[in-house]
């Protein structure tokens, strides 16, 4: 699980995360939006052990990120918004590159690999040059690396960048096997559809704050829109709805 108290950081004088609060239980698929410069990527490098909080506490799989970074990286399988491949490895040595990092045996990876290669239909492109690669296909390698070793915890970032609609349901697909499998898994995406589709429970991140968690229900009680849809609902949370109609009356347009 992901467990998140009290979390703050600061980059100089701009606060990007105020306070935070945040758990992910086994077998949840919790899903975090917010603007750009609201925090997300913040927090899940501080999640990742890639950078400290100034203040709080943050544990993976019962592991502190400050004080057993290891153990962290261990149970974390994290797949960043712009991952970094190596463009000279084919799929087939990045992923082995990567399960050799997670001290995987030589039939654990061969196992594994051959799963991921499979599913994400890549067979046909294992040995060519990830250089050769699409956005679509790296994007598909650089998932499958992330849930290399069998992860409890799993954490996205932008997973769906450079997919397309088939491959993005086959993404979905991957989520609702995590879940099953009991991992907790911390989603964070711009594609609204993809979140309200997959997740048990969302938190909106606002001004480096979680303004919001519950099920769509939730959000829509809190909100006092029982009709409203995701979209409206992050508008709202994210004080974007206000944002939007003053840019609209400034334009002369109408709003609602």
């Amino acid at each position: 699980m992901i467990r998140i108290e009290g979390v703050c950081k600061s980059y100089g004088t701009v606060e990007a995360l105020k306070d935070v609060h945040l758990e992910v239980s086994p077998g949840e698929v919790y899903g975090l939006l917010g603007a750009n410069g609201s925090g997300k990527t913040t927090l899940n490098r501080c999640i990742a052990t890639l950078i400290q909080p100034d203040a709080g506490c943050i544990e993976v799989a019962g592991h502190s990120v400050t004080e057993s970074p290891e153990d962290v990286r261990r149970s974390l399988g994290y797949l960043s918004e712009f991952p970094v491949l190596y463009p000279g490895l084919s799929a087939d040595e990045f992923l082995a590159f990567v399960g050799g990092i997670r001290a995987l045996s030589d039939e654990a990876i061969k196992t594994q690999r051959d799963r991921w290669i499979a599913l994400f239909e890549l067979e046909e492109f294992r040995r060519a040059p990830l250089r050769s690669f699409s956005q679509g296909m790296a994007r598909k390698v650089a998932l499958a690396a992330s849930l290399l070793g069998d992860p409890q915890v799993v954490l996205l970032d932008e997973p769906t960048n450079g997919l397309d609609p088939p491959s993005v349901y086959l993404f979905r697909q991957v989520i609702a096997q995590l879940k099953a499998e009991g991992k907790a898994v911390l989603l964070s995406s711009h594609v609204l559809p993809l979140v309200e589709q997959s997740c048990d429970r969302i938190g909106i991140l606002a001004d480096g704050k979680v303004a919001v968690t519950g099920d769509l229900r939730h959000l829509q009680t809190t909100a006092g829109k029982p009709q409203a849809d995701l979209e409206e609902l992050f508008l709202h949370f994210s004080g974007l709805d206000r944002v939007m109609l003053e840019r609209l009356a400034v334009a002369g347009l109408p709003g609602q």
